[in-house]
């Protein structure tokens, strides 16, 4: 079998992401080193205390987490993000307790 192959994911953790998240963590063909985040589903605040939430639910605290910008590079754009499919947190109001770990500088 195959070196697993490194890879960082960039996302804005609501549902859909957390899934995706938690097979990569489970996947023998990849090595998840980082995540980054931006908005998207939710405001980049948000999508980075996801990706810190999942990660302690997962047990990996030890991959690094960096937030994203929270503008967008492109002039004019208007931030929108889903929260009437993902729910004001992005997970479907869960309420989930804050991480006790924190984003890279």
């Amino acid at each position: 079998m195959a070196e697993p192959k490194k890879i960082i994911i960039d996302t804005d953790p609501g549902i859909d992401d957390a899934m995706a998240i938690f097979l990569a963590l489970r996947s023998p063909e990849v090595n998840v080193i980082g995540l980054t985040t931006i908005y998207g589903n939710v405001y980049t605040t948000l999508a980075t205390r996801n990706a810190l939430h999942l990660l302690e639910v997962a047990g990996r605290t030890y991959i690094p987490v960096a937030e994203g910008s929270h503008v967008s590079y492109v002039k004019a754009t208007k931030l929108r993000v889903a929260d009437f499919v993902h729910g004001v947190d992005g997970l479907r109001n869960q309420n989930f307790p804050q991480p006790k770990s924190k984003p890279i500088e």
